[in-house]
């Protein structure tokens, strides 16, 4: 039995509900287990995040007790995954010379032949971090390339590794952009213009260029004629996932936003959408509307965020306009992520259909005060920080149904409870520095999927 809490503890970690983690952890009582070698390496593994999260006065501290955690899991036997941590911690801790007597312990365990780790790739890649924290940056780096090339494809793990070398580097005051060539490739999100001609090869090559030129492994949007396709396909030719994010129902999607711009664009559409690695409707309105668009877009750009954080990879957004057009509205300039721009000519021939508005609610609660709705996420956070609330949630709506109430209950460890659309569209637009998934609530028009949302600190 506890053999399955802590899996399930550790599948919560490993998805980044940190929070969610810990408190089921302490619910299962196994923060009192102190003979458990699991359970404190999992312990280890809990403080430790917590401490990643954490303001900069706290996190020593917390290191330390995830060291303690680690070190005692050790103990029992010779076993290099809580000995490396424990090393990695005690540096974080500003206890120097233990972090360096600790990896120099797992250095001669593992070219001893004693211990070889769970699998080839860790087992190098802790070698590597051996080396890095007794300062062979160099040999770290070359043992780091080896146990890539182990298990190329094995992006979770590279990630959590690349996480840890972050963190060592920034203790170390060295540079890391060595690291950058670990890192999988990019996670892109492509949107822009519909009045292109199908057999505008001009644009169709620009756009195809600025794509290879990025080379994305992941990407996110939707696929309205024009723009919207053509990049789809150049990222599926550079061998990307391809994840499609759409405001409505794709038949009634196809028929707004694809049909009416040639008669060529609907087979393509349809072939994409049949090889897409994954399909998101974001509403289950009739018609697609303006508002709905925008939803969309916020939703797909808060996903290939997520996925580069969850990878330590680059997040990048592919823009395809007319030179001469604005892009202050982008709510991407406000993530931090780089921007690459295709300029392109619209077709004066195309005639571009004027979708509804629509209307796109940003809702509010705290405490027990009454809901608050909002026309922008912007004003949404300015109001939560000023309530000085702890209990707080938000929700976008694109229809009259309110539901942010019912989300409240759920705000915890000083993080806002918020839909999955408007915890994307939090981190989308910069206001939020991470989200964590923590489950689902049902409701009579479908399921709705609830995120812990951490908000970024105010800009001063």
């Amino acid at each position: 039995m506890q053999t399955d809490a802590l899996k399930q503890i550790l599948a919560l970690a490993r998805a980044g509900a940190t929070s969610r983690a810990w408190e089921a952890f302490k619910a299962s009582g196994l923060d009192r287990a102190d003979a458990d070698a699991s359970a404190l390496t999992l312990k280890g593994r809990l403080l430790k995040d917590q401490a990643r999260h954490a303001p900069a006065h706290l996190r020593p501290a917390l290191f330390a007790l995830a060291g303690e955690a680690y070190e005692h899991a050790a103990r029992p036997g010779a076993e290099t995954y809580p000995l490396i941590n424990a090393a990695a911690m005690a540096l974080h801790a500003g206890e120097r010379e233990r972090s360096v007597e600790l990896a120099g312990k797992v250095l001669h365990l593992i070219e001893s032949g004693q211990e070889k780790g769970e699998t080839p790739y860790w087992g190098e890649a802790t070698r590597a971090e051996a080396l890095l924290l007794l300062n062979r940056i160099e040999d770290a780096r070359s043992s780091l390339a080896y146990a890539v090339s182990l298990a190329p494809q094995a992006w979770e793990d590279h990630a959590a590794t690349l996480r840890q070398f972050d963190l060592i580097l920034s203790e170390l005051g060295e540079e890391d952009s060595w690291l950058d060539s670990f890192r999988p490739a990019p996670a892109m999100h492509f949107n822009g213009i519909l009045g292109i001609a199908a057999d505008d090869k001009a644009a169709s090559n620009a756009i195809a260029a600025e794509v290879r030129a990025i080379a994305p492994g992941f990407a996110y949007g939707a696929l309205a004629a024009g723009a919207d396709i053509i990049a789809a396909e150049a990222a599926v030719l550079v061998g990307a996932e391809l994840h499609v994010v759409l405001p409505s129902d794709p038949h009634d999607f196809r028929k707004t936003s694809v049909e009416p711009l040639g008669e060529d664009w609907p087979q393509r559409f349809d072939s994409l959408l049949e090889i897409a690695d994954t399909l998101i409707i974001c509403d289950k309105a009739e018609s697609t509307s303006a508002a709905g668009v925008a939803l969309a877009e916020l939703h797909a750009m808060g996903l290939a965020l997520e996925r580069a954080s969850q990878l330590q990879a680059q997040a990048v957004a592919l823009r395809i306009e007319p030179a001469d057009r604005p892009v202050l509205g982008d709510p991407w300039l406000q993530s931090g992520m780089p921007t690459r721009h295709v300029a392109v000519l619209a077709n004066t021939k195309s005639v571009v259909p004027q979708l509804p508005a629509g209307e796109l609610k940003f809702d509010i609660a705290t405490d027990d005060t009454a809901v608050t709705s909002f026309g922008s996420l912007e004003d949404c956070v300015q109001a939560l920080r000023k309530s000085g609330s702890v209990r707080m949630a938000i929700d976008c709506r694109l229809g009259e149904t309110v539901h942010v109430k019912a989300l409240l209950p759920h705000s915890a460890y000083g993080m806002v409870a918020a839909s999955r659309s408007a915890a994307l569209g939090l981190l989308a637009s910069g206001l939020a520095s991470r989200i964590e998934t923590i489950g689902e609530m049902a409701f009579p028009e479908g399921p709705v999927e609830l995120c812990l949302a951490k908000l970024s600190e105010p800009p001063g």
